[in-house]
């Protein structure tokens, strides 16, 4: 492979190859697309955000990546120097609430349906949309295989230490250089497998079958049919959110594991 835009490559993490998998498995799916939607009020500077998003990525390694698993052993994760982001600009102002409403939601679908291509970067594209006049609707697309959910506070807050040193003239700004992905991926790579594997088969010793899901399958597979996904929408209060999220912080985990 010879590009002389290449910075790196090495191999992907476990989750990064289950995801890999299952999204060339089933090309349709949407389930490893993700949509962050902020609102923005203010007067905000167009040309300052995106050279703070810019910054961001070349910062990250990872956030430069592209993968390719064909007429390969093993997948890898290759690392570009230098990535052209995509962005989408809308002035919606002159639309009624309903049909603003109405046009994100076809976009926040068309934007699913388009995807991405895990061998093309980046894996990643943003969209901002003036809704009035100090009020920007903005979204993050991008592919699940990049980051997790504990990133995405990381990078944003990045992104706004950028921005605001952009539009204060702080020519003098920085953050510490962070620790590149290839890192984790070579910590990884250094484990006692085999210890790793004596862990669970003495922790999960005396199960011999699958614990069942307590699940209606027959309407799920049906629903499956007919849409691609279904939204639930659960409140809880906030003395139950507090305790759910000491568990979780507790235990060194998201709120999404906990759910699960």
């Amino acid at each position: 492979m010879k590009d002389k835009n290449i910075e790196d490559i090495y191999e992907l993490s476990p989750v990064q190859q289950g995801m890999l998998f299952h999204t060339l498995y089933d090309l349709d799916s949407e389930v490893y697309f993700e949509q962050l939607l902020c609102i923005f009020e203010g007067d905000l500077n167009f040309t300052a955000f995106q050279q703070a998003w810019r910054q961001v990525v070349a910062r990250h390694p990872v956030l430069r990546s592209s993968f390719y698993w064909e007429e390969i052993e093993e997948p890898l994760q290759v690392v570009h120097k230098q990535v052209e982001l995509s962005w989408l600009y809308h002035d919606w102002r002159d639309l009624s609430l309903a049909e603003r409403q109405q046009h994100l939601e076809d976009f926040l679908q068309t934007d699913r349906v388009q995807g991405f291509e895990l061998d093309r970067v980046p894996l990643m594209r943003f969209t901002l949309i003036r809704i009035a006049d100090r009020i920007y609707q903005f979204i993050w697309s991008h592919h699940h295989i990049l980051i997790d959910g504990w990133c995405l506070s990381i990078i944003l807050k990045e992104v706004l230490s950028f921005y605001e040193a952009e539009v204060s003239d702080n020519r003098t700004f920085h953050l510490p250089t962070p620790r590149p992905y290839r890192d984790y991926i070579a910590w990884l790579n250094s484990q006692d497998r085999e210890t790793a594997l004596e862990f669970w088969r003495q922790t999960l010793q005396g199960f011999c079958a699958p614990t069942p899901l307590v699940a209606d399958k027959f309407k799920y597979e049906k629903q499956q049919q007919n849409s691609g996904r279904k939204k639930l929408k659960l409140r809880l209060s906030p003395q139950l959110s507090r305790k759910l999220q000491y568990i979780a912080q507790q235990h060194h985990v998201t709120l999404s594991t906990i759910v699960q």
